[in-house]
Order: C-alpha cells, then sequence, then structure tokens
C-alpha cells in the first residue's frame, strides 16, 4: 500500500527569504506559464539549480486560455505533416498515461452538410486513427443523420445529411501548470510569481541575470544565473528590448 506525499509547504516569506540569498543559479527563467514550468521542471529534474519568477500567477496568461485539447494533431495530418502528427500522438500519450486527473479522451462530431463531407472526413480521421495505433483513444465511426443529432442536439438540422465521430484528449491547463510549478519545487527549484522581473543583469556584453520585485512589498532582488531563458510567451518581446537596450 502507498500513501500520498504529504503537500510541499510553501511560506512565501521563505521563498523570498532563499531569493534574497546570493546564489549563482544553473538556470534561470522569467515567466511561469506552461513553457516556463516545463523548463524549470526539466532543468530541475536533471539536478541543475534553478529559480523561476513570473509577474502574476502561474499560467495566467496564455496557459490557462488554451483550447483545452490535447490533441494528436489531426490539423497536421491536412498538411501532410505525418512526423509531427505522430510526434503530437505520443505527447497526447505520455500526458494521458502520466496525469489521468488532469486530462482524459473527449469524443468529438462534426456534422456534414454536403454529401462529400462525412467520407472525406471520415477516411482522414481513419488515417488518424492508425498513425495512432494502439495508443488510439477510440475508433472513428461514421453516423447517419438521427445519430449526429442525438449527439449534437443543438446542431443546424436544414440540410444536415450525417457526420463523423472521432475521439481526441482533452485536459485542464492551469491545473496541469500549477503541478509542473509543484513538482519542479519538490526537486528543488525555487518559484516564486507575483515577482516581475523588471532589469537584466548584463556581464561581459551578455545577460548574466536579472532583477526582480516582490509585487507586495516592492522588495528587490539580484538573481545571477549562468543561463537565463525568457518564456514570457506573447510578453516575449518586451524582454528582449531590455537587452537590446542594455547591450545597444
Amino acid at each position: 500500500m502507498t500513501t500520498a506525499s504529504a503537500p510541499l509547504p510553501t511560506q512565501r516569506a521563505d521563498l523570498l527569504a532563499r531569493l534574497a540569498q546570493p546564489h549563482h543559479y544553473d538556470l534561470a527563467v522569467i515567466g511561469g506559464g506552461a513553457t516556463g514550468l516545463g523548463v524549470a521542471l526539466d532543468a530541475a529534474a536533471r539536478g541543475f539549480s534553478v529559480v523561476l519568477v513570473d509577474s502574476h500567477d502561474f499560467a495566467k496568461g496564455t496557459s490557462s486560455r488554451a483550447t483545452k485539447l490535447v490533441h494528436g494533431g489531426v490539423r497536421y495530418l491536412a498538411q501532410g505533416n505525418i512526423a509531427l502528427v505522430r510526434e503530437a500522438l505520443h505527447e497526447r500519450t505520455t500526458l494521458l498515461h502520466n496525469a489521468p486527473h488532469l486530462a482524459q479522451p473527449l469524443p468529438f462530431v462534426m456534422p456534414s452538410y454536403r454529401f462529400w463531407e462525412t467520407p472525406f472526413y471520415g477516411i482522414g480521421l481513419m488515417m488518424y486513427d492508425a498513425l495512432a495505433g494502439k495508443a488510439g483513444l477510440g475508433a472513428t465511426q461514421f453516423l447517419g443523420r438521427a445519430r449526429t443529432l442525438a449527439c449534437l442536439p443543438t446542431a443546424r438540422t436544414e440540410g444536415l445529411k450525417g457526420g463523423v465521430k472521432y475521439w481526441d484528449g482533452q485536459f485542464d491547463d492551469a491545473r496541469l501548470a500549477l503541478a509542473l510549478a509543484r513538482t519542479a519545487a519538490s526537486l528543488g527549484a525555487l518559484v516564486v510569481n507575483y515577482c516581475p522581473a523588471r532589469a537584466l543583469v548584463h556581464e561581459a556584453g551578455k545577460v548574466a541575470g536579472f532583477v526582480c520585485e516582490d509585487a507586495d512589498s516592492g522588495q528587490q532582488f539580484t538573481v545571477r544565473a549562468r543561463t537565463v531563458v525568457n518564456a514570457t510567451g506573447v510578453w516575449v518581446d518586451s524582454l528582449r528590448q531590455m537587452d537590446g537596450e542594455a547591450i545597444g
């Protein structure tokens, strides 16, 4: 019998005290979305010393506004990018296996209003099933008009010919990001939110760290690291501009 581990205590005062200590990190990450947290977790799991700061809540930006789909790249199938579809299907399988409490299979129905749409999309999605192989979540089905309406009661009935049902994945993006943050912290990474980066630190013309500020107290901290990762998503250019102005 196994027991769940106790949650890692998180006291902001302790986190800020760690942040104030002079330390040269292997990796410093700016941005606490899915990308930044994933980078921090990967590095911490490899034994590197890691610090991550975010200006607001973790996953507040793009990472909480995704489609909620952990799809296998079905849209890339139409582009003929088979390698990318295979990679996406592999990642989908990994997430569904590693985080069943956050990700689960989800059926989709595509209604058809032209005679050619059902066979066209159905055959394409059957190819999608074939690429998934044993990792498939369910078989693609051709639906008649009645079954399509049973699955989609609010679908437009005028001209409805039928539909295609296929399976993909769905996940809770914000909760997954928090799970990444907790796991990174359990591996020794220092992750602090509401602590925006205000300036970059340069040495010999290269980024060597940054200055961040506690949003509550206004206290500033200088973080030094061998490598700094800009994982600020749609705000990436703001940080790049800081770098350009400093060395320009």
